[in-house]
Parts: C-alpha cells; sequence; structure tokens
C-alpha cells in the first residue's frame, strides 16, 4: 500500500491538455468572506491549510531542480552565456537561475534555497518511477527549505502595498502564499559580459545623458567596442530585466496548471508593490530584506530604496555586499567560472568543449567593471532602474469552497479534481463536502 494519498495518482495522471483548459483563477477559500454586494458570501468552513506534500508538488513542479541542462550551444559562440548547467522546470535565460522563492502559511515565512545547489545527475527527476520522484521532491524540498520567521508572513494589508481588490483574500488563515525573489543584478552582470564577447562588442550609451559613453570612452578610441552597434544603455537593461523577471512568470503558470491536478483553488497575481512585499517601509516586515538608498549623482534617477538582499542567504552582486562595482563583476565572474569548474556538465566528452569556450579576457572584465561602476556612481544603485531584487507575480493556493460556486456559478465552476480533493488528499479529515 502506497504511503502517499490516493490524489497523488490521480494528479500524475490527470492529462495536460486538460489542466490547460481548466485553469481558471479560482479565489473563493475556505474560511473566506466577500462582505457586500451580489455576491456576499461569508463561509460556513474553517480554514484547512495545505499539507506538505501539497506544498512540496508545487514549489518542486513551480521552479524545481531536476537535471542537467543539454546546453547545446556551438561552443565557440553563445555557450559562455550558461552559468550551471542545472535545468529546472522552468526556461532560465543563460542559466542564471537566480530566482528564488519565498513562500508563507500559517506555520511561517520560508526560503527554498536553490542557487547553490547542483544537479549532479544527467537525467534526475526524469528518469524515476512516479513515486521515486515524488520521494525525492519531498527531499530536496525538506533539504532547501529554510525557516526564516515563526507565523504568517508580516505582509501589506492595504495599497500602495497590495492592491485593494485582493486584500479580502491574500494572505488569509489556510492559505499558502508563494513569492519569487528574482536577483537582477547577477542577471544583467551576465549580460553585459555576453555583450563584450568579440561577436558582440556592443557600443553601450547613456540615452538619459545626451548619449555619452558609460565609462567606456578610452575603450571606443582603442577600437576595442564596435561604435557601429550602438545600444541604448537604460533599453537595454529593462528589456534584460524584463527577461529574467519572466522566469516568474513561467513559475506560476507551472503553479496553476499544478492547482489544477491537486484540485486546489487559487491563482497567479500582481497586484502589489515589490518594495513593501520586500520589507522596505516601515509598515510591513514583509520578506524581511536588506534595503539601501541610492545617492545620485544630479537630477535624473530613483530616489526610492531597493531592495538588496536576504544577509548571508541571497545576496545582490552589489554594495552594501560589495565595497563598489567592480569588486561585485569579479566576484560574479568567479562564481560563474568556478561552477564550470565544479558542476557536472551534460556532454558525453566535455574536455573538447570547455577547450572551445574562451572565457573573458582582462579587457572584456574591467569594460564590464566600468559600465557597472558607471552605473552605480551615476544612478547610486545597480541596475539603474530596475531593483537588484525584485518581486513581480505571486501564487496563492488554498483550498476551494465548493458551497460558494455552487451558489453563484452554473455546473464545470469546478472539478471533479476539486469536488473529490477532500477524499482523496486529505481522508483522515471530515470531508466538507462529500454530499456531491
Amino acid at each position: 500500500m502506497s504511503e502517499y494519498p490516493e490524489g497523488l495518482d490521480h494528479a500524475i495522471d490527470h492529462g495536460f491538455y486538460d489542466a490547460v483548459f481548466q485553469r481558471r483563477s479560482r479565489r473563493f477559500g475556505l474560511g473566506m468572506e466577500i462582505e457586500r454586494g451580489p455576491l456576499q458570501y461569508k463561509s460556513k468552513h474553517d480554514p484547512v491549510p495545505l499539507s506538505e506534500l501539497e506544498e512540496a508538488i508545487l514549489v518542486w513542479t513551480g521552479l524545481g531542480i531536476k537535471n542537467i541542462n543539454l546546453s547545446d550551444f556551438p561552443p565557440h559562440v553563445g555557450l559562455d552565456l550558461e552559468m550551471q548547467f542545472t535545468s529546472k522546470t522552468i526556461p532560465a535565460l543563460g542559466d542564471v537561475h537566480r530566482t528564488e522563492l519565498f513562500y508563507t502559511n500559517d506555520e511561517g515565512l520560508y526560503m527554498i534555497k536553490m542557487h547553490d545547489r547542483r544537479a549532479e545527475d544527467f537525467e534526475g527527476l526524469e528518469k524515476m518511477t512516479r513515486h521515486q520522484r515524488v520521494d525525492r521532491i519531498l527531499e530536496l524540498f525538506r533539504e532547501s527549505k529554510i525557516k526564516l520567521s515563526d507565523g504568517r508572513a508580516d505582509l501589506p494589508s492595504k495599497p500602495p502595498g497590495i492592491a485593494a481588490h485582493n486584500l479580502w483574500n491574500v494572505n488569509k488563515p489556510g492559505t499558502t502564499v508563494f513569492m519569487p525573489v528574482t536577483d537582477l543584478s547577477a542577471c544583467i552582470i551576465n549580460l553585459y559580459f555576453f555583450y563584450m564577447r568579440p561577436d558582440h562588442r556592443f557600443n553601450f550609451v547613456d540615452e538619459l545623458h545626451s548619449l555619452r559613453p558609460p565609462g567606456t570612452a578610452h575603450w571606443l578610441e582603442k577600437g576595442f567596442l564596435d561604435k557601429s552597434k550602438r545600444m541604448p544603455l537604460v533599453e537595454a537593461e529593462l528589456r534584460f530585466a524584463n527577461g529574467y523577471i519572466a522566469e516568474q512568470a513561467f513559475m506560476g503558470q507551472n503553479m496553476v496548471l499544478t492547482l489544477q491536478t491537486l484540485g486546489l483553488g487559487g491563482w497567479l497575481f500582481s497586484g502589489f508593490a515589490s518594495m513593501f512585499m520586500l520589507g522596505g517601509t516601515p509598515f510591513n516586515r514583509g520578506l524581511g530584506f536588506r534595503f539601501a538608498t541610492p545617492k545620485i549623482q544630479g537630477d535624473t534617477g530613483n530616489p526610492n530604496p531597493v531592495a538588496v538582499g536576504r544577509d548571508d542567504l541571497f545576496q545582490a552582486f552589489c554594495p552594501p555586499y560589495y565595497k563598489d562595482m567592480g569588486e561585485a563583476v569579479e566576484a560574479f565572474n568567479d562564481m560563474k567560472w568556478t561552477n564550470w569548474e565544479s558542476h557536472k556538465l551534460p556532454y558525453k566528452d566535455p574536455t573538447g568543449v570547455l577547450a572551445e569556450v574562451e572565457r573573458p579576457s582582462k579587457d572584456e572584465i574591467q569594460v564590464v567593471k566600468d559600465i557597472c561602476n558607471y552605473v552605480y556612481d551615476t544612478y547610486g544603485r545597480f541596475p539603474a532602474f530596475s531593483d537588484p531584487m525584485f518581486l513581480r507575480f505571486m501564487v496563492q493556493a488554498h483550498h476551494l469552497d465548493l458551497d460558494f460556486y455552487d451558489k453563484y456559478y452554473p455546473p464545470g465552476a469546478y472539478t471533479e479534481a476539486h469536488k473529490n480533493h477532500f477524499a482523496r488528499w486529505h481522508p483522515d479529515i471530515p470531508d466538507p463536502f462529500s454530499d456531491r
């Protein structure tokens, strides 16, 4: 007899196309209330928190490590963008993997720390049987989980920290709120290195300061950079940042599809302010991040404090963790190429691949330092217009109150997986919807 509830096999057997077409935001959970209006309703049921297994499955399908990347670039052009050779359940631009997941439930606030983990096996979770895979997911989940504080996280409970339409049901008893945070400093430094390789050598210009070179005038004079490949600095930074923030949306989509297979309610949302959620105001502790206030040179820039990290757990590559951006760039470069030396590569014979990939030259490293120092010295922060640590999307999961949907919606508002969830996943507690 399996040690896992019956619902696990139902979830694994749930068809992908069914999950896609059944996906809906289902926001009304046990214990919730809409206080007035045509959908006024107060749940007759107490909240029921998610089980450890339910949370582990959501976390690991959301953005968990599963095996080793194929990294099937031509070694002489493009492969040097790769950082870890780690394959997660989401795509990750440049294999940087600097999106970390925080979550809160009734018991506490947690971090799932994965940026320093590595995949050791080429096939990994992919080759395992279904129950072996779940065994390993639970192991990895427990090994990666760090409790940051007891009790539900102190998240914003009014605008502008969170939008008014989310006040009635976000972070309520019984819910689990998943919050992915992306380190944009590392991501953007990696792309600056990429665009300094011989095939690129982009000529970045600061469009907010009369298109002046961002500390690179002497590199242009020497002919090291290609004047014809002009790239606006701020536009490039925002484009780079958007590419990496997309990881949070990918995670969210994985999670909400998994909600369908588990028969849980919940949804992906973005009606909140990152600064408030991460703890940058005196009103709420949020996720407890350290913040730094920019020292702007001149009248162009954003003076608001920016999140730079959770000390000793997840730190951006910028001051105050480094004395300047030159030191931060060195630290990033050392970390990246140490990964190349220590992480297992996917190829049958990695020797030839390693020999073909050139590491950044001293000049390339110095150009990246010059650009990053210019950004920090000019705008008082790095990146200039994207927060070093940024939260854009969140997912909440909860047990659905079917009575609300029966009262106000025609049949089809929820699925068989929702109707049978308690019988399949929580046979040890009374099923509030056993009469369905």
